[in-house]
């Protein structure tokens, strides 16, 4: 499957003493819920359903802008080496994300297939990063846009997926049917 080739797996991205102390302090935000949409986002969750937390380098928080800034560099060098990988070095270099948000998935929780990139988003790259695997579904699906073929990949926590932020990328994750799903999501131009 030609899909596979760009859709870039880290395992093992963040050491466990790393991971779970991440995870302690996901768990610790105020979540809101999760909006769609190019420009303005609103809520549909017909589409989305999830709990969304955006972490921001600059904020009250010190131990946000801790996560903010550390997760951007350690994203920022996977996107690097998923470009060295498939040997794209020379068409781009990311040099930080513009975005990562904190994503809580609870029982029949799902998002639906959609792309990453749109009009109001200029985005090249697009990363989840897997904190845990205590649940049941919430996997990763890739669509082929040419025969609807699908790759589904199973959380595995510190576990990084990257792959194009565009049109031939469309992804969703199937609803979680037990338990609470962690990720972070991430994206860069």
């Amino acid at each position: 499957m030609l899909l596979q080739r760009y859709i870039g797996q880290f395992h093992n991205a963040l050491n466990l003493k790393v991971l779970s102390t991440l995870i302690r302090f996901v768990s610790s935000r105020n979540f809101e819920k999760g909006k769609v949409g190019d420009g303005k986002p609103i809520l549909n969750e017909n589409v989305r359903k999830v709990w969304m937390y955006h972490l921001a380098p600059l904020n009250e928080s010190l131990s946000d802008c801790h996560w903010a800034r550390f997760l951007d560099w350690k994203i920022t060098g996977l996107m690097n080496e998923y470009l060295i990988r498939n040997n794209l070095q020379n068409y781009h270099k990311i040099q930080n994300v513009n975005q990562i948000d904190l994503l809580k998935y609870q029982e029949d929780h799902f998002y639906a297939f959609h792309v990453d990139g749109g009009k109001s988003f200029e985005r090249t790259l697009s990363c989840v990063l897997f904190l845990n695997n205590d649940y049941e579904g919430g996997e990763l699906c890739f669509k082929n846009t040419f025969d609807d073929e699908m790759l589904a990949i199973k959380p595995n926590p510190g576990t990084v997926v990257i792959w194009p932020s565009n049109m031939l990328f469309p992804h969703a994750v199937k609803p979680v049917t037990k338990g609470t799903r962690y990720s972070i999501v991430s994206w860069a131009h």
